[in-house]
């Protein structure tokens, strides 16, 4: 059997913080690709501003390189997707 790890010295301490890991995890799971989808729509949020106002295209075309290279890293996008 496996030995377990010790975080604290009170063996009721370990369980608790077992148990708020245990529960944090199946909440990042749970709601975890629903905050990336509202970030992704704020970082849109901030983007659609420069389109409609004919900004610079040169720096809105650098911020939207920068954005989807975020997205490909984060495992949303693939190239040639």
């Amino acid at each position: 059997m496996e030995e377990k790890t010790s975080y604290y010295s009170d063996p009721k301490d370990n369980i608790a913080f077992e148990r708020c890991i245990e529960v944090m995890s199946r909440l990042m799971l749970k709601y975890g690709p629903q905050v990336l989808e509202e970030l992704n729509q704020e970082k849109l949020r901030e983007i659609v501003p420069e389109i409609e106002s004919g900004a610079n295209t040169a720096a809105l075309l650098a911020r939207l390189q920068k954005y989807c290279q975020l997205m490909r890293s984060s495992g949303l996008l693939r190239d040639g997707k």
